[in-house]
């Protein structure tokens, strides 16, 4: 309740709980009190992190990180502005973190923690950073995170729940395992995103012809000078395609459910049989609960990539209609394997630099007309699809030929598939 009436009205709000003012801010800093006493750390976290609680060691460990030849990603966001390569004061850095750290409150305390522990560890420990330029928080808080997952046999945002609960020195320990087995477990978290299908016959992957056209007549008629500011004006916008929110309900007929925004928030889970058994593809209350999650996006040129993806994975369940998923299919690893292969796939990048590239990677992805970016939401579902098979599922998941995909508008003129994904237009 004070989460919400801060939202809404802001910490000075006057409660009107006393014979005296009672603001939020004052109510919240006596949550914070009594849940140190009880050590109750989600509360801490949370009512640390309306308080916007700063800690007095942040912009030091910042700095500690800094000399020592690092740089900084806070949250989840790919995005060049969330990096911190230079010393700022303490107020600059919690900016950042409140930009980037995603709507759970939680997350902002969280993520002081762990650059306060980087940076003592990075001064007891050095060596658990070979190999690690950019050190981005948010993976890191997802790799403890997949880990909590395994042990636990829980999805990934109830261990994150679980996470926002363990005590600092837990987190810290954690921490360090995550930094000591950073390569094993990258690849444990590949095969935590992996899908499994059931279905027998090869899928049919296709890429709608008409992807460039999603958008705005005069798009339509002659493409933008910039896609990326195209995705952030059709974003801002909140402009979707026609028929988009019932063809959102088709996909969800092949899938066990949606994951729009961060997969480590329980709130942004759209499960199936819950949903399709109480709504009908043209019903409003499903459009708003869709739109809801996509309105949540901060960015708007990601946004408007989520629209993207799942347009596309809608041509695809048209194409297949027996496909089904097992799992839940969580757009924030689609899109992120999406914007790996294509920038993998353009000759002059090297795969072993992907990690401190991700940032620009994301920003070219952008740059990319929406049939690219169709493109390699169905080269990204693939991938996901034969790492849950393994090795030598190809045949049974789709034909392999050798494949270009034009695209003047980008200023890409063919983006091949190494892996050869067959594209039926």
């Amino acid at each position: 309740m004070l989460e919400t009436l801060s939202n809404l009205a802001g910490l000075d709000l006057d409660t009107g709980l006393g014979t005296q003012p009672v603001t939020v801010a004052e109510l919240l800093a006596e949550v914070y009190s009594k849940a140190s006493q009880l050590h109750l750390w989600a509360i801490i976290r949370r009512s640390a992190g309306l308080l916007n609680k700063i800690d007095i060691c942040l912009s030091d460990a910042v700095t500690d990180i800094l000399v020592r030849g690092k740089q900084i990603a806070v949250g989840k966001a790919y995005s060049e502005a969330s990096l911190i390569t230079a010393p700022m004061p303490p107020d600059e850095i919690m900016e950042k973190i409140q930009m980037f750290c995603g709507n759970d409150v939680r997350d902002r305390p969280l993520t002081q923690e762990i650059l306060v522990y980087l940076s003592v560890l990075i001064k007891t420990d050095p060596q658990l950073f070979n190999g690690l330029l950019t050190l981005r928080v948010g993976y890191l808080i997802l790799l403890i995170t997949s880990e909590l997952a395994r042990e636990l046999n829980v999805t990934p945002d109830e261990a994150h729940e679980h996470l926002v609960q363990l005590s600092p020195f837990e987190v810290k320990l954690r921490l360090m395992r995550v930094l000591a087995g950073y390569d094993s477990l990258n690849q444990t978290l590949f095969q935590q995103e992996s899908l499994h299908i059931r279905q027998q016959q090869p899928i049919q992957w296709v890429v709608s012809p008409d992807a460039t056209n999603l958008w705005s007549e005069e798009s339509a008629e002659s493409p933008p000078i910039s896609w990326w500011q195209q995705r952030q004006r059709d974003g801002a916008l909140n402009r979707v395609p026609k028929g988009f929110y019932p063809r959102v309900w088709q996909v969800m007929q092949h899938c066990k459910g949606l994951v729009i925004g961060d997969k480590l928030d329980r709130r942004n889970r759209l499960d199936s049989e819950l949903l399709l058994s109480e709504m009908t593809p043209g019903e409003k209350n499903f459009a708003l609960r869709v739109e809801h999650l996509l309105n949540n996006i901060q960015a708007p040129e990601y946004r408007q990539v989520n629209i993207e993806a799942l347009m596309e994975l809608a041509v695809i369940v048209e194409q297949n209609p027996e496909l089904q998923i097992e799992e839940y299919i969580v757009l924030d690893v689609l899109i992120g394997h999406a914007v790996r292969l294509a920038w993998l796939d353009q000759p002059s990048h090297q795969a072993a630099l992907y990690d401190q590239q991700k940032g620009m990677a994301w920003r070219s992805f952008y740059e990319t007309s929406p049939y690219v970016c169709a493109t390699y939401i169905a080269k990204a579902l693939r991938f996901l699809l034969e790492l849950g098979h393994g090795q030598g599922v190809s045949d049974r998941v789709s034909d392999r030929v050798s494949d270009h995909v034009s695209d003047s508008t980008s200023g890409n003129a063919s983006i091949s598939e190494p892996q050869a994904l067959k594209l039926k237009n």
